[in-house]
């Protein structure tokens, strides 16, 4: 009897692992309230911008996105990346690449994660600490321009707004009770 229970919870275990990897993409309902926010946001900084459409295709890039490379429009992050931002001044907002006119389409991973140690290169203040990322958006077609162009940064959203949204979070509790709960069996049943 024991043998099996031990084998049940081994099982979902690794069942709830395993699907928790094979997320990714947004649900109808999450990509409809993406947009609606994205498209009001858009409409605020010009009424002229056509409303953004979701693509799959884009959501499959999200969710496959490499974390040595750029290009990434992320939803949420901690706050040592809120710092770095903020140490680079108004200049630059995660959410802007949201606000270009060329823009037509959207595709978003909540599951895509990436972190990085920081170095001196930033400055002493950012030295060991960890960069957090999470949850990312490609766009279709992306504006190498944007930067270049005066925009008025005030009407973009700061922070994690998109990510709250969707209800991204930056802890990780629920693969941490799982562990907890897989060690607890196995001490009690041995």
């Amino acid at each position: 009897m024991k043998t099996s229970l031990l084998f049940g919870f081994i099982l979902l275990y690794a069942l709830s692992v395993t699907v928790d990897a094979a997320k990714g993409g947004l649900s109808k309902d999450e990509q409809k309230k993406l947009l609606d926010e994205i498209n009001k946001d858009r409409k605020k900084f010009n009424s002229q911008f056509k409303d953004l459409t979701y693509d799959t295709e884009l959501e499959k890039k999200a969710a496959e996105f490499n974390c040595k490379k750029r290009g990434l429009i992320w939803l949420q992050w901690n706050s040592v990346q809120e710092d770095v931002l903020n140490a680079g001044g108004p200049r630059y907002n995660p959410y802007a690449e949201f606000f270009s006119a060329k823009n037509e389409k959207i595709g978003c991973s909540k599951e895509i994660r990436c972190s990085e140690i920081m170095d001196k290169e930033l400055g002493e203040k950012f030295n060991g600490k960890e960069m957090v990322r999470l949850g990312g958006c490609v766009v279709d077609p992306h504006d190498h321009q944007l930067f270049e162009n005066k925009i008025d940064k005030s009407l973009i959203p700061k922070g994690g707004k998109y990510g709250d949204l969707l209800g991204i979070k930056m802890s990780s509790s629920g693969k941490v009770f799982n562990l907890i709960v897989f060690i607890a069996i196995m001490v009690f049943n041995f």
